[in-house]
């Protein structure tokens, strides 16, 4: 009476086959490189476009506070001109312009040709 000894396995179970130590050690150094570059790549890329973001925002608001300053000192010389303009109205509309007598007879005055 002889037994055997016979291997079960199970069906449709595929064994793989067992790496080395050495071999592990070399996917996993390869795979934390591609890993690091990878993170690197991203990390430049959105830093760029940050950083040329942040230039351009800064160019037009650079822009827009020259427009504003022009059109500030624009507002300037209109409110000048308006005030100008009323300072003449106000002057002949003035209660004391209209309580002053008229002069009866205008006089002029010559500069004298001897002193400058």
């Amino acid at each position: 009476m002889g037994f055997s000894l016979v291997e079960k396995r199970r069906a449709g179970k595929i064994i793989s086959r067992k790496n080395t130590l050495s071999q592990d050690v070399k996917k996993s150094i390869f795979m934390l490189i591609f890993t690091l570059l990878g993170l690197i790549v991203i990390l430049s890329i959105v830093f760029l476009l940050n950083t040329s973001q942040s230039s351009q925002k800064g160019y037009i608001l650079n822009q827009e506070q020259l427009k504003k300053e022009q059109l500030t000192l624009q507002n300037h010389e209109l409110v000048n001109k308006i005030i100008q303009a009323m300072k003449y109205n106000r002057i002949d509309s003035s209660p004391i312009l209209k309580s002053m007598q008229k002069p009866e007879t205008l006089q002029y005055m010559e500069k004298e040709k001897n002193n400058p």
